[in-house]
């Protein structure tokens, strides 16, 4: 497909894949609408030439309009978990009723598990539900983008894995971890990174709209190297003056101490301050539209405020991420950590070389490279 002179829309525009995919459009001079759903968190791409539109993937209507002519979606949005589907189905009607020449998916390896079996390594391995709402909702996601495809839109889906680079949080939250002492080696770091840099996965996005043996397929994309948990770290830490201390733990151990600290009582406190923590329960009480008008109202206050005292307001109410010790005083990851930093399988891209004509540009040492560049510019370092 010939699609330089077609508008390309992305939808995730805010986030650091979208805002990336906005980036590199506008640089290969292709015009680009991109989706928002708000545009105070629309600063890093409100500096470039392209049209910012507001919109929600769980309204059609607004998704109508924000398309407009565009021929090319790239469709980076996730939104919470459970409306995962439904956002995807909603792109994808629209899309299709548009006469959209090209849908880009952009899935994850996570479809197979925080922690994939062993057997998943290339896209013929069957889809399981995992427990994890993140995972089953992009994998039942994956099963209407394929529907479509049967329906006669010409859809594409990208399964990257760890993606990073510069603004990713992959790099910032480890960056605050080792300084906080929140880090550990797993089994001694031995786990699959599976690394995906965010321009390598620009470029799959590239080849997956220009042809057309890759229609109504799905396509692992990685770095191409078998970079481990260990060697991802430790490129980190290598950036850091003092260099950190982190110890390891084996998964023996994690389980062993959180089952000393289980007891009923002091279980069920932990249990209820993980989930008022979290992300998931914030975006259940978003789904209240009382509650969600509320949040809404207060963050617009917050955001017209100087940063001096946004900072008083968060270091006052925000709630610290302590770091979880062991009776002798070692930080015990937590669940979803020990189950990423688990796995033990490398995805294949050998589909993705074969029929995209894939290949990594960006090595990992090159990427680490220019994440340095980018951490000393943002103050990281």
């Amino acid at each position: 497909m010939n699609w330089h002179n077609e508008t390309v829309f992305v939808t995730g525009a805010t986030g650091f894949i979208g805002g990336r995919v906005s980036e590199r459009m506008m640089q290969a001079g292709v015009k680009v609408r991109a989706l928002v759903h708000g545009l105070h968190r629309a600063a890093r791409i409100a500096r470039l030439p392209v049209e910012l539109c507001t919109g929600d993937l769980l309204e059609r209507e607004s998704l109508r309009e924000a398309l407009g002519g565009a021929k090319v979606v790239i469709h980076c949005g996730v939104g919470p978990a459970s409306s995962i589907v439904q956002g995807t189905e909603n792109m994808l009607a629209v899309a299709h009723a548009g006469g959209v020449k090209r849908f880009i998916h952009v899935s994850t390896a996570a479809i197979y598990g925080l922690t994939p079996p062993p057997g998943s390594e290339s896209e013929e391995a069957p889809l399981r539900r995992t427990g994890d709402a993140y995972c089953d909702n992009k994998a039942a996601a994956e099963k209407i983008v394929l529907n479509y495809g049967k329906r006669g839109l010409p859809v594409v889906i990208l399964r990257p894995s760890i993606v990073w680079g510069p603004y990713s949080a992959w790099s910032t939250r480890l960056m605050d971890d080792l300084r906080e002492g929140r880090v550990a080696f797993i089994e001694g770091g031995r786990g699959a990174c599976n690394t995906t840099y965010v321009d390598n996965l620009i470029d799959a996005m590239v080849l997956g709209v220009e042809n057309d043996g890759a229609l109504n397929q799905a396509f692992f994309i990685t770095d191409g190297e078998r970079v481990s948990w260990g060697d991802f770290i430790r490129a980190h830490m290598a950036l850091m003056e003092p260099r950190p201390e982190v110890g390891e733990i084996s998964r023996a151990e994690i389980a062993a101490s959180r089952g000393r600290s289980s007891g009923l009582l002091l279980g069920s406190v932990k249990a209820a301050a993980r989930v008022a923590r979290s992300k998931e329960f914030r975006q259940m009480l978003m789904q209240i539209p009382l509650t969600e008008a509320a949040m809404k109202k207060a963050w617009n206050w917050v955001s017209t405020l100087p940063p001096e005292k946004r900072e008083r307001l968060r270091a006052r109410f925000g709630v610290r991420r302590a770091a979880a010790k062991s009776a002798n005083a070692r930080f015990i990851p937590d669940a979803v950590t020990e189950a990423t930093q688990s796995a033990t399988v490398f995805f294949s891209i050998e589909k993705a070389r074969k029929v995209l004509g894939y290949e990594p540009r960006v090595r990992f040492s090159e990427g680490m490279k220019l994440v340095e560049q980018w951490l000393r510019y943002a103050a990281y370092l």
